[in-house]
């Protein structure tokens, strides 16, 4: 969120202070910097400041009446300028404001200390009164930003205070302000002590001086150029100017001893201290890179989780597959039962109508023989009539079964021998899918293992990742601690930096080695994958083309069904008009019979 802050900032606590002027009708600096305390103001030899624009206020000498000049003080321009070019009045006394500026809130209708500090240099908080109330209220500051008092701002006037030191931005601890404030007095008493010596006519080399602040202050401005200079040994160079001081031909002074041993004292801290710090950026930057490898790792596992996702819902498809398979299998089964069972009942059919036919050929040879042969006749015809019911039976039990399965040819039954041979080759494909179900499941099991071996070591790195933190944490307590008994605890500290350091080393090592070996693995996987994919396509062509054989299969059965009906059907029509031929004989040989019985009798 960007918004202007309805209120306007001032940098000063009243409206306007007057100054008084000095017998040059000029503006002391050592009022002006008590008055308007900055760090910016402070550093500059006259009064002039690039980055905060101050307003000129004139006065009368008679009413002191404030009037408004309209002249500003802009970069590089001094007041004794601004005072020349008023002519004709003697001014006692000035009074400075700062202009007020619009500052932009965040998304939190909050102000960044660094949007404040970009305002107003050298500030230090914020306060606002309530109207009729003359008590200083502070804004709540968190560390980050200001927080609107109340939870809004309103249409209050709110001011800044201005001090030499600022609050600590995060991450900068208040113990480096103080140490930087004390390197610098030390080099303040260093110089004064080497001026001393050189009046008593001793000669300094000051080259390392020169560097080391030359170096330190590079450091301060451009860390990432800090690596690369080069700086002479400390140690050194005080162990020269004691051999030179030794050389010299005369006794050291108490005071020229005692700073002898400040300065080696000093020396070897800021050695230590500047050692330490590089220790601490080189750990900073193997836990930077441990976390940066922890984090490929664990997106390493995301993917080898989603690759076993994916295998899973390929070994489903898989089961699924071999269900149907399985399935038309059951059908075919059923098909081949019922086939052989309408083979049987047909063979039955082709022998009772041969025996009908030899029956009806006998019996039309021997229709004009005794009465003997009549009763054979009839009983033929008792025999007939049985086989009819037999085959009325059976025709009924066909019946719904052709009705239901829409049977209406018998020509393609030789093609059942065809589907058991084709169904004998999809055994033998469903157990090599088996064999490879098998080994997919293998696969995926071995990648479970390496899951979980990648889990423990991740959970490992954790620990690890902990525990360099908890010893980094300590760092500033121990630098803080730091005695007179450093000489003594340096090869000590320095010896556990090493083991630390060689600890990490390894780490890094052993991680990349385990990356090396997650990547082949994944590599593996994702062709085990691509194997997989083109089984499962392989698998879908064949369940396509048996479902294509079986259904090629049902319709050739379905005709040949039905053409044996119909040929049935025709050969019962046929017996049934034979039996009724054979009746009409039989009735004709019986009234033959009874006609030749009364002409017997008539005889008689």
């Amino acid at each position: 969120m960007c918004c202007t802050l309805p209120c306007v900032f001032l940098l000063h606590s009243v409206p306007r202070l007057p100054i008084p002027l000095t017998s040059a009708a000029g503006v002391s600096l050592s009022v002006f910097s008590l008055l308007f305390i900055s760090p910016t103001l402070s550093a500059s030899p006259s009064l002039s400041c690039p980055d905060l624009p101050c307003v000129l206020f004139g006065a009368n000498p008679l009413s002191h009446s404030p009037n408004l000049l309209g002249e500003t003080v802009r970069s590089g321009q001094t007041f004794d300028r601004i005072m020349s070019s008023i002519t004709g009045l003697q001014v006692k006394s000035l009074r400075i404001g700062v202009e007020p500026v619009e500052v932009e809130l965040d998304e939190d209708a909050g102000i960044l200390w660094t949007s404040l500090q970009t305002a107003f240099p050298g500030c230090s908080g914020m306060y606002y009164r309530e109207r009729g109330d003359l008590c200083k209220k502070s804004v709540r500051f968190d560390g980050k930003k200001f927080q609107a008092p109340g939870g809004a701002w309103n249409d209050r006037e709110y001011y800044v205070t201005l001090s030499q030191r600022c609050h600590a931005v995060t991450g900068n601890p208040g113990n480096t302000a103080s140490y930087s404030d004390a390197t610098k007095q030390f080099e303040k008493s260093v110089q004064a002590v080497q001026k001393m010596m050189l009046a008593s006519g001793m000669k300094i080399d000051m080259s390392h001086f020169t560097k080391k602040r030359q170096h330190t202050s590079s450091r301060e401005t451009a860390s990432s150029t800090s690596s690369s200079t080069v700086t002479p040994d400390p140690i050194q160079a005080i162990e020269e100017r004691s051999q030179m001081l030794k050389n010299a031909g005369r006794d050291l002074s108490p005071l020229e001893q005692q700073f002898l041993d400040l300065c080696r004292i000093s020396t070897a801290k800021d050695q230590i201290i500047d050692s330490n710090r590089q220790e601490i950026s080189k750990l900073n930057e193997t836990l930077r890179n441990l976390e940066k490898n922890l984090k490929e790792n664990e997106m390493n596992l995301k993917e080898a989780n989603a690759m076993v996702e994916c295998k899973q819902q390929e070994l489903d498809m898989v089961s699924e597959a071999l269900k149907r398979l399985e399935e038309s299998r059951h059908t075919i089964s059923e098909l081949n039962q019922k086939s052989g069972d309408l083979e049987g009942n047909v063979t039955e059919l082709q022998m009772k109508l041969m025996h009908f036919e030899e029956e009806n050929q006998g019996l039309r040879a021997n229709l004009e023989t005794s009465h003997n042969r009549i009763k054979e006749m009839a009983d033929s015809i008792s025999m007939l009539t049985s086989s009819k019911d037999i085959l009325a039976k059976e025709l009924d039990q066909l019946r719904p079964f052709a009705e239901a399965a829409g049977i209406e040819d018998y020509e393609n039954i030789p093609t059942f021998i065809h589907a058991i041979q084709e169904n004998k080759e999809l055994q033998k494909v469903n157990e090599k899918m088996k064999i490879e179900t098998e080994e997919s499941k293998e696969n995926s099991k071995q990648m479970q293992s390496i899951h979980a071996e990648v889990f423990e070591e991740n959970a490992k790195l954790r620990n690890r990742n902990e525990d360099l933190e908890r010893r980094f944490a300590h760092v500033d307590d121990e630098l803080t601690c730091v005695n007179e008994n450093w000489a003594k605890e340096l090869k000590e500290k320095q010896q556990d930096w090493d083991k630390i350091k060689y600890a990490a080393e390894s780490e890094v090592l052993s991680l990349r080695e385990q990356l090396v070996h997650l990547q082949s693995i994944l590599e593996s996987a994702t062709r085990e994958a691509a194997e997989n994919a083109r089984r499962v396509s392989e698998l879908e062509h064949e369940r396509h083309e048996i479902r294509r054989l079986s259904d090629a299969v049902h319709i050739k059965t379905q005709e040949e069904l039905t053409r044996q009906v119909r040929i049935l059907k025709e050969r019962l029509a046929e017996s049934d008009s034979q039996v009724a031929e054979l009746n009409v004989l039989v009735s004709s040989l019986a009234a033959d019979a009874t006609a030749s019985r009364r002409e017997i009798s008539d005889l008689l």
